[in-house]
């Protein structure tokens, strides 16, 4: 059998397949909280779902596990939480990597 997924991926060119949900993850923190509130609560619950897979975010989750639907406003609040916390991580092993590089070279 054919895989026809294999032929499209080696016509692009640039960056493999890039994911809406990796796109919002890598997004500029400027004017985040802004756009996450004009994204629909579905497809706020389906990126923490993505992210959390073990978490309870979809509705179809929240209701087999007994657990409160959550609602646009705090899908907005985790989401932002996470990316900012995401991205001051990517700052600390940026930071801590160059420090290390200069103690060991000199």
């Amino acid at each position: 059998m054919e895989n026809k997924f294999k032929e499209k991926r080696g016509m692009v060119s640039g960056p493999i397949w890039s994911d809406w949900r990796e796109q919002l993850r890598e997004s500029e923190l400027i004017g985040l909280h802004q756009r996450l509130e004009n994204l629909e609560r579905e497809i706020l619950l389906d990126w923490l779902q993505w992210h959390d897979p073990k978490g309870n975010y979809t509705d179809r989750k929240c209701i087999e596990n007994g657990v409160q639907q959550l609602s646009k406003l705090k899908a907005v609040a985790y989401i932002h939480k996470e990316i900012l916390r995401i991205h001051m991580k990517r700052r600390y092993n940026a930071f801590s990597n160059t420090h290390a590089q200069l103690i060991f070279n000199n």
